[in-house]
C-alpha cells in the first residue's frame, strides 16, 4: 500500500522503526511477566537478527537443553480461571506432594441438610450393636467384564476381544454382615427395571429373611424400591428391624466396598454366559472372607473389632 508524505505525518521510514521497537517492548515485557525477571541483555557480540539471543544464549551443552525443556516460559497459555493453586503443589517444594487420585463424591452432601441427617444419624447409631447390622443393596453387572489391565512388552499396547452387545445386565441382590456377603439373589434386567417393589419386598421375605435373626437391623439406602409399604412389617416378622441411610452417604454403606472385590473377581473370571455368570458370582461371594467384611465395617465407622 502507498502511502503520501507531508510536513504532519511520519514518514514510512519511521513507521517502520515505531513498529519494530514496540515489538521489542512487548516481547520484553512478556517475557518478563511469565519467566519472573527482566528479559536478557543482548551481548554485544551477538549477531545481528529480528529476535536476537534466545533466553539460553550463554548457556551450554546439558545446561541449554535443560533451560529449554524446563525454565522456557510459555507465552501463549494461560491460567485458567479459578482459585489460585497451592504454592506447594504448584512449584513442588514440599516433599513428598505430587499429583494424586481424588475421591469424587456428591456434592449435594455438602449442603446444610445432608451434613444435619449424617450427623443425626452417627448420633442414633451410637448406643446400637453395629454387629448386628446388615447393610442390603444391589448392583449391575454383565457378560462383557474383563480386566482392566494386562501384561505386555514395553511400549506395546495389549488387545483383548470382548463381546460388542454384553446382552441383558442382571441386576444382583445381596447382604453384607460382619460374618461376609450373603443371601444373593441375581434378576434378570436393570437395576431400575428389575427391581421393583414387589421384587425387592420377595427378596426381604424369601431370600434374606430366613438368614436373619432376632435382633439384626436391616440397613438400606434410600432407593425409591427401598421405601414400598409393607417392607417393615416383612423385617419385623423376622424380628429384625429397618433403619435407613441418610441421603448421598455411600461412604457410610460398606456393601459398595464389598460390590467392589466381587465386580474384581468377575473380571477376572470373564464369565460370557449366564450360568458362567451365577458360577463366578457364587465364587465371588466365597472370595469375601470375614475379615474383609470386618475391615470394610470399620472403614465406613462400624467399629466390630
Amino acid at each position: 500500500m502507498c502511502r503520501a508524505a507531508g510536513p504532519d505525518l511520519p514518514s514510512d521510514g519511521a513507521i517502520q522503526r515505531f513498529h519494530l521497537l514496540r515489538g521489542q517492548a512487548f516481547a520484553s515485557s512478556t517475557y518478563e511477566r511469565f519467566a519472573g525477571g527482566p528479559a536478557r541483555e543482548r551481548r554485544p557480540d551477538a549477531a545481528p537478527g529480528p529476535g536476537g539471543p534466545g533466553p539460553v544464549a550463554g548457556l551450554s551443552g546439558g545446561a541449554a537443553r535443560r533451560d529449554t525443556g524446563r525454565n522456557k516460559p510459555r507465552l501463549g497459555r494461560r491460567r485458567r480461571p479459578g482459585p489460585e493453586p497451592h504454592e506447594y503443589v504448584a512449584g513442588g517444594r514440599a516433599p513428598g506432594v505430587g499429583a494424586q487420585k481424588k475421591s469424587i463424591h456428591a456434592a449435594e452432601r455438602d449442603t446444610e441438610r445432608v451434613v444435619a441427617l449424617r450427623r443425626l444419624f452417627l448420633e442414633a447409631i451410637q448406643p446400637e450393636d453395629v454387629t448386628r447390622f446388615v447393610f442390603v443393596d444391589e448392583t449391575s453387572i454383565n457378560l462383557t467384564y474383563c480386566r482392566r489391565y494386562g501384561r505386555a512388552p514395553a511400549g506395546q499396547r495389549l488387545d483383548q476381544a470382548v463381546p460388542l452387545h454384553s446382552g441383558p445386565n442382571v441386576t444382583l441382590l445381596a447382604a453384607l454382615t460382619p460374618d461376609g456377603l450373603g443371601a444373593l439373589l441375581s434378576v434378570n434386567g436393570a437395576v431400575n427395571g428389575a427391581v421393583n417393589g414387589d421384587v425387592f419386598a420377595a427378596y426381604l421375605d424369601q431370600v434374606l429373611g430366613p438368614t436373619l435373626r432376632p435382633g439384626d437391623v436391616v440397613v438400606l439406602d434410600n432407593l425409591s424400591v427401598h421405601k414400598v409399604d409393607g417392607l417393615d412389617d416383612i423385617v419385623r416378622k423376622y424380628g429384625a428391624r429397618l433403619r435407613y441411610l441418610p441421603p448421598y452417604s455411600p461412604d457410610f454403606n460398606p456393601i459398595e466396598l464389598a460390590f467392589s472385590k466381587l465386580k474384581t473377581w468377575l473380571r477376572t473370571a470373564k464369565a460370557r454366559t449366564r450360568d458362567l455368570l451365577e458360577e463366578a458370582i457364587r465364587a465371588a461371594a466365597e472370595w469375601v472372607t470375614e475379615q474383609d467384611a470386618k475391615n470394610w465395617f470399620d472403614h465406613c465407622g462400624y467399629h466390630v473389632q
